[in-house]
């Protein structure tokens, strides 16, 4: 019984999202670059949410990846319900080109054995945290029971993804679940048929995290860190249980995505996504015959996401390698349009079928090269000015454009994937 409960539950949390809502917005509008014609989907029957109607959602034209733009994309096989085997950066680099950067697999870490793999992971809106767990030991109840022996290492990066190091140990059957103001939420163990919600925590501290009695899943943590809790009836609540916002009676909320004001999610639920107020009124909501994702706002109208694109719609990966045609997408949520993106999604690492946008980092980026070590980012253009961080080569500084001369060098003002803000030498910047 217990076996079939977190089998089924793993269906449904193949929606939630690890991490909350991006609030960061990009210094350019990126737009669809079309490649084919709209073409409408499956008539679905509209419904209404708080008076607003629920429309089919259309296909627009296939799109291409939008300059000065990341995604973060979880990687992994879906059909066959396994665990995530790998966190994936993708963006255009200088040349144009779109560049595929793995951020992290079980190998990642080096203690690697037969039996590991990524059990879990979590990061910030912007990425500038990222913790993953790896089972190191035992089974660690990626589904039924975890073993008496399971044991996760933790592994956090504080730079998007690049450098990493060992953060801890969970034993048993705990998952990382959220990163939220307080600190890294676990879950675990997972509870019994009469009390299915697991215990939350926060690690390394133990301090107990309360859900709201009305919880029904793991909780989603927005771009502030606050932590919402997905409830019965499509709702989501506030940790004091106050409802923040409600889709149909029949939905889960999977991903709630806030905009760069905070006024406005995106929200995705089985079969649905739209756009909500901060006060929870639906702006607009759109249907579709299969699942939708949200992972972040590229602007004030476009959410990177993902969608199932029907089938001989658009090229999709060689029979046999999708189960279902999720593919990442840019949701024109005024429009009512999505714009799927096939590149780099056709080819490896892409070919699991997984594949979903979790985070979304605007640039225009500098990426870091040539340093052998690190790059320091300086309060004040020159060598002699106090070092405030140091970026590892492939780290991604965002760049304001700003420039100046010092000591014979250009010295480029950018900001760290942790928000630090200061100036570094251009010498070692591909931008």
């Amino acid at each position: 019984m217990r076996a079939a409960a977190v089998l089924a539950l793993s269906a449904i949390l193949t929606l939630a999202v690890a991490c909350g809502g991006n609030g960061a917005q990009s210094t350019s509008t990126p737009t669809p670059t079309p490649l084919a014609t709209s073409t409408p989907i499956a008539t679905v029957t509209p419904e209404v949410i708080d008076g607003v109607e629920v429309v089919p959602l259309q296909f627009g034209a296939e799109a291409e990846l939008p300059e000065d733009v990341a995604l973060i994309i979880e990687t992994g096989c879906y059909h066959c319900d396994g665990p995530t085997n790998g966190l994936v950066r993708v963006y255009r680099d200088a040349s144009g080109e779109v560049r595929t950067d793995t951020l992290f697999t079980a190998a990642t870490t080096g203690l690697q054995t037969d039996g590991s793999f990524i059990h879990s992971y979590a990061l910030s809106s912007d990425a500038s945290q990222i913790v993953v767990s790896v089972c190191t030991r035992g089974d660690c109840a990626w589904l039924g029971e975890a073993s008496p022996d399971a044991q996760s290492t933790l592994y956090r990066s504080l730079d998007g993804g690049v450098t990493w190091e060992q953060f801890g140990v969970l034993d048993g059957e705990s998952w990382v679940v959220a990163i939220a103001k307080a600190g890294v939420v676990v879950a675990g163990p997972y509870g019994t048929e009469e009390e299915p919600q697991p215990k939350y925590r926060l690690f390394a501290s133990g301090e107990p995290v309360q859900p709201p009695p009305a919880a029904r899943r793991w909780p989603i943590a927005l771009s502030d860190g606050e932590l919402t809790w997905p409830a019965e009836n499509g709702r989501l609540l506030r940790s004091d249980g106050s409802q923040i916002l409600a889709v149909s009676q029949s939905a889960w909320v999977g991903d709630v995505e806030a905009d760069a004001s905070a006024e406005r999610f995106a929200v995705a639920w089985w079969t649905g996504v739209g756009i909500f107020t901060r006060d929870g009124r639906p702006i607009t909501a759109f249907s579709l015959p299969g699942a939708a994702r949200v992972g972040g706002w590229l602007n004030h109208t476009l959410v990177a996401g993902n969608v199932t694109v029907p089938p001989g719609l658009f090229p999709t990966p060689e029979a046999g390698r999708f189960w279902i045609d999720l593919l990442p997408a840019i949701l024109d949520l005024e429009g009512g349009e999505a714009h799927p993106l096939t590149d780099p999604f056709l080819d490896p690492p892409f070919t699991g079928g997984r594949n979903y946008v979790q985070a979304v980092l605007p640039g225009p980026f500098a990426r870091v090269v040539n340093t052998g070590a690190c790059l320091n980012v300086r309060a004040e253009p020159g060598a002699a000015a106090a070092v405030l961080a140091c970026a590892a080569d492939g780290v991604l500084l965002r760049d304001t454009g700003e420039a100046r001369q010092a000591d014979g060098t250009t010295w480029q003002r950018v900001v760290t994937p942790a928000g630090v803000e200061g100036w570094a030498s251009s010498q070692y910047l591909e931008r």
